[in-house]
């Protein structure tokens, strides 16, 4: 239906009820049209009025407004797509609670105050990561000349403990590769996972003209990194029983669309109930191959597989392997 209204131009109702006029733009003042006759020539003054003599100074945005700036800016076209979903989800929450706060007025009593709210709702780890998203936020307020200050800078983490990562045992795996009940799709998407050591996200993105040879080539979605991981013969294996439903080699079902993560997660659940592995999840798998690696392999060798490119990621997967490994080698010299 072809719009009837000039831009920025909406018809709200009135305390009569009566569908009035109002000018209404993200990041500047809402007012009601004192000509309510769109195509008479006072409204049309009116019109031209409002969009060259009122436009509001940069000063002037309300959180809203912000958010709207900074998503048309290069700051956040320049984030990588996994980064900018996360961050649109916690201004997303921001902008509704919080829309119409101008931007200026943000002390730091209330980012605290924001930072301990959520955290009674939605747990210390969300609240941590919205403070760090509205600290990414005001930091842009400051470049556009908003703000002079980030009162967000400085705000501490909340501690919370943090569950220790699980790798899959032995057992878990070879019983994960022997149940019988789950389908081919749940195999191959757990040698994927197993195999190369990647993000679930990744791994479904995978597509057959990524297989180079003996390897397969990905590139990780959330760092960037271009990686070619050889595959076992297990893996192997499964992708020449795999049927080539669409250019991603794993499918979902009936379609050559990809394999939805909703879909991943529950066939992997499924899995891991049959086989007694509720304790270990699939990012756990992660864990598991930088585990090995680690245990026997140097901080490079492992970066060369997972793609973490920080010793304190290296540690935080391999840490726990590795210090088993140099523990028995050094009771060993005990001995």
């Amino acid at each position: 239906m072809k719009r009837d209204l000039p831009s920025y131009v909406v018809r709200l109702k009135g305390k009569k009820s009566a569908r009035e006029l109002w000018f209404k733009r993200s990041g500047w003042p809402t007012r009601k049209f004192k000509a309510q006759d769109p195509k008479s020539p006072a409204f049309a003054a009116e019109y031209a009025t409002i969009l060259n003599g009122t436009a509001p100074k940069v000063n002037a945005f309300a959180v809203a407004g912000l958010i709207d700036h900074y998503y048309r800016s290069a700051k956040f076209e320049s984030l990588k797509p996994r980064t900018q979903k996360d961050y649109i989800k916690y201004l997303t929450r921001l902008e509704t609670n919080a829309g119409s706060v101008a931007v200026k007025s943000i002390e730091r009593k209330h980012v605290i105050a924001w930072r301990d709210q959520l955290a009674k709702s939605d747990g210390s780890h969300y609240a941590n990561y919205f403070v760090r998203v509205l600290r990414v936020l005001l930091e842009y307020a400051i470049d556009i000349g908003e703000v002079k200050s980030n009162t967000a800078k400085g705000v501490n983490s909340l501690k919370y403990a943090k569950a220790k990562p699980q790798p899959w045992p032995k057992d878990k795996i070879e019983a994960a590769r022997n149940a019988r009940t789950h389908s081919d799709k749940t195999r191959l998407l757990f040698e994927l996972l197993y195999c190369t050591g990647q993000r679930i996200g990744d791994v479904l993105t995978m597509k057959w003209e990524d297989i180079r040879g003996a390897g397969i080539q990905v590139s990780q979605s959330k760092t960037g990194a271009e990686l070619v991981i050889p595959m076992s013969q297990d893996l192997r294996e499964c992708l020449r029983l795999a049927s080539r439903d669409g250019e991603t080699i794993l499918t979902a079902a009936r379609k050559s669309t990809p394999y939805a993560y909703r879909s991943a997660a529950d066939a992997i659940m499924h899995l891991r109930k049959e086989i007694g592995a509720e304790d270990y999840n699939i990012h756990a798998i992660r864990h598991t191959v930088a585990s090995e690696i680690g245990a026997a392999g140097s901080d490079d060798e492992i970066a060369a597989i997972t793609g973490h490119t920080t010793k304190a990621m290296i540690t935080h997967y391999a840490g726990a392997a590795r210090q088993e490994a140099r523990a028995k080698s050094a009771q060993k010299k005990r001995e």
